[in-house]
């Protein structure tokens, strides 16, 4: 048996073989990228970051009516968790209550320690500030503090040492002054009010200069047309 076919016949079908096979080529390969795109794990930016312009302070005092013990220094036991979750607690009400509670961010309690000489408990904490307009300074801290807490006698029910209130390991009398900082628009004021000084006492120095020089060209005009007289040279006198 003898099959005719055409070249044309022949041409067709292996174009429509090709065209489907590079079709279902293609198809796969999208597939197998569009699966592979989806991400298995939480984008970076889910995990929250703190702020690199916050500043952080040393907030340190002495609990009096709570007796320092092994237990409460160690980190691991009960009674740690609790006194550094009600001192926490308090701290944070404290500042979100006070003057700078705009530039607040929250109080940690980093350690207990023994106070010598007695068996009070002193209290470590770190407090984070995120300054919008201005910097918070640690005198602004130290008396938010004392107001806040009669005095730096009693923070809710623990009773403190006014003397033991310390912020960045200093008090109030070791600190070295700092001149506050010129805002931003302030400083601009005082460049734009240097310039225009500088402006006039420019104009002023042109109109000295130049109302000197019309001076002297007037006095030049007026030498020159009245002339000299010289009594020794007057031809009247010699005859």
């Amino acid at each position: 048996m003898i099959y005719n076919r055409s070249p044309n016949l022949l041409i067709t079908n292996w174009n429509d073989l090709f065209l489907k096979s590079f079709s279902d080529t293609v198809f796969f390969f999208f597939s197998f990228s569009v699966l592979e795109v989806k991400p298995s794990t939480p984008l970076p930016t889910e995990i929250p970051t703190r702020s690199p312009s916050s500043q952080n302070f040393q907030l340190n005092f002495t609990v009096t009516n709570l007796l320092y013990s092994q237990d409460i220094a160690r980190p691991g036991t009960t009674k740690h968790q609790q006194n550094k979750r009600s001192l926490e607690n308090a701290l944070n009400q404290l500042f979100r209550n006070s003057n700078i509670k705009s530039y607040f961010s929250d109080c940690q309690v980093l350690a207990f320690r023994s106070v010598p000489h007695s068996n009070h408990t002193g209290v470590d904490s770190l407090c984070n500030f995120s300054p919008l307009t201005r910097s918070v300074d640690r005198i602004a801290i130290y008396e938010e503090f004392l107001r806040m807490t009669q005095n730096g006698t009693q923070l809710q029910n623990f009773t403190l040492d006014r003397n033991s209130v310390l912020v960045d390991g200093k008090s109030p009398g070791h600190w070295t002054p700092v001149s506050p900082a010129l805002p931003f628009w302030a400083i601009i004021l005082i460049c734009l009010a240097g310039l225009l000084g500088l402006i006039v006492c420019l104009i002023c120095c042109f109109l000295v200069t130049m109302r000197r020089r019309k001076k002297e060209g007037n006095y030049k005009i007026q030498h020159h047309r009245l002339g000299c007289y010289m009594p020794h040279l007057d031809p009247r006198k010699l005859q």
